[in-house]
């Protein structure tokens, strides 16, 4: 498996993949103003898409990852950890943070698993749960 920046003929798997996260009416404009900015990365096997990345950089002058997802059949492979990993060697900032709702068991243990802690959270956001943050001291 291998991670790299998104490129045009990615954008169908890409739009897929968000969708099932973000619902199709937010993936459209969520994906298209990561791809203008290049912070869009991909997981790729045998020529598919399997995951996604997306990050900014311009959160408090640190790196924040807005969403990872990766196909029902690659979960729990190596994904997220593939694409964390590309983004820790891209990231501007020493600090990287990554976020996911009070309900996701999954996400709180794939960070745990990935070096991040807790860092807080949100609460009163639309979907009605509380967002926790984790944070990951990148090395130099």
């Amino acid at each position: 498996m291998t991670a790299r920046h998104a490129d045009a003929a990615d954008r169908e798997a890409v739009m897929a993949l968000a969708a099932e996260v973000l619902g199709p009416e937010r993936a459209g404009p969520f994906v298209r103003s990561h791809a203008e900015r290049h912070h869009l990365l991909v997981a790729e096997e045998a020529g598919e898409v399997v995951g996604v990345l997306a990050y900014r950089t311009d959160w408090f002058q640190c790196t924040f990852v807005g969403l990872v997802c990766a196909r029902r059949d690659f979960r729990q492979r190596g994904v997220a950890r593939a694409l964390y990993k590309m983004v820790e060697g891209v990231s501007p900032s020493p600090r990287l943070y990554s976020s996911t709702e009070e309900t996701n068991s999954v996400a709180i243990q794939m960070h745990a698993a990935l070096g991040f802690v807790p860092s807080g959270h949100i609460d009163n956001l639309p979907q009605g749960y509380r967002e926790l943050l984790f944070y990951k001291r990148l090395q130099p």
